[in-house]
């Protein structure tokens, strides 16, 4: 595709930095970043600014792909400002709060940002350096003199990163260019995994374990009932999924899991409704010497040879509590 050199608003200046039309200084000499034939600036009071070819029209996938890798290493080397890098770890929770979930096979981890400084990372930039280790040679290289680690970073306009470069190992960082928009997006923000133009390949952020409770948790599934009397002597049952309860919530003797065992389940309701009401000031069926089970706020009764509300204990001639 060719298109009307009115769209260049970058070109070179005579020492190869990367200079938008609004930069420019007079009798400066400038080139173009794809075809490195000389331009001039045009800075008329009609057109929109720009740098215009003095012979020719050039390649716009060229000229972008070229202003796009010389914007990045110019970014690297010039400015002391971080350029960040924002991925995604996993963090696991260990702490207290999930042993209440009494399964060590259930998992609660989460993504966060990471983000990282690629100039805390690498210390150095090349544009188009064959790396003899793979045998590319990548648009640009980032590389750490004291441990040998590298990057590449490729600006993806027409042609994506290949199937044997993404192979290789080597972390890499691909940029989507569609327009300038996208080289001053290279020139001032951060390179985040969510956006749309930016692909990262063969980047890990550790997993991190986390004592405490991430407050992010992710563990929406698991179900907990909680249980009160209330002034008029009935149970009253909230249920509630374990990220929206508490470590002090869940320590209480009134919160287990809905998939308790049931009869560890209807032992746990006796006691509580014994803790409850110390003093027998309520009747209810759960303390009744011939009640048993609970299923459902119904109780087995051996007198009456069926399953009773456990509030029939207020009108039952049989109940009968064992003062403790």
């Amino acid at each position: 595709m060719v298109v009307s050199s009115a769209q260049y608003a970058y070109a070179n200046d005579c020492s190869g930095v990367l200079t938008h039309i609004s930069n420019v200084i007079k009798h400066n000499s400038y080139t173009c970043p794809g075809c490195r034939e000389e331009m001039v600036a045009v800075k008329g009071k009609v057109n929109v600014h720009h740098f215009r070819h003095n012979n020719a029209t050039c390649s716009y996938e060229s000229y972008l792909h070229n202003a796009a890798k010389n914007a990045f290493y110019n970014r690297f080397n010039e400015s002391k400002e971080p350029i960040a890098l924002i991925m995604q770890r996993a963090i696991t929770c260990q702490s207290k709060k999930k042993l209440f979930l009494q399964d060590d096979s259930i998992s609660c981890t989460n993504l966060v940002e990471a983000k990282f400084n690629l100039r805390g990372l690498f210390n150095e930039a090349s544009l188009e350096l064959y790396d003899k280790s793979t045998g590319f040679t990548p648009d640009v290289m980032l590389f750490n003199t004291d441990n040998d680690s590298k990057c590449y970073i490729e600006i993806f306009v027409t042609h994506e990163c290949t199937e044997e470069k993404i192979a290789s190992g080597i972390p890499i960082i691909e940029i989507s260019v569609n327009d300038e928009n996208d080289i001053k997006y290279i020139q001032e923000s951060d390179f985040s995994i969510n956006d749309i133009n930016i692909f990262l390949y063969n980047f890990s952020a550790k997993e991190k374990s986390v004592q405490e409770c991430h407050q992010n948790c992710s563990l929406t599934s698991h179900k907990f009932e909680t249980w009160t009397l209330s002034a008029s002597g009935r149970l009253n049952k909230i249920e509630k999924s374990f990220n929206h309860l508490s470590e002090n919530e869940l320590s209480l003797n009134n919160c287990w899991p809905v998939t308790l065992d049931k009869r560890i389940q209807t032992e746990s309701i006796i006691n509580l409704v014994k803790e409850m009401d110390p003093r027998n000031i309520y009747s209810n069926c759960l303390k009744c010497t011939n009640a048993s089970g609970w299923d459902d706020g119904q109780v087995s009764c051996a007198i009456k040879h069926s399953s009773v509300p456990y509030t029939e204990a207020k009108v039952c001639k049989y109940y009968e509590v064992v003062e403790v």
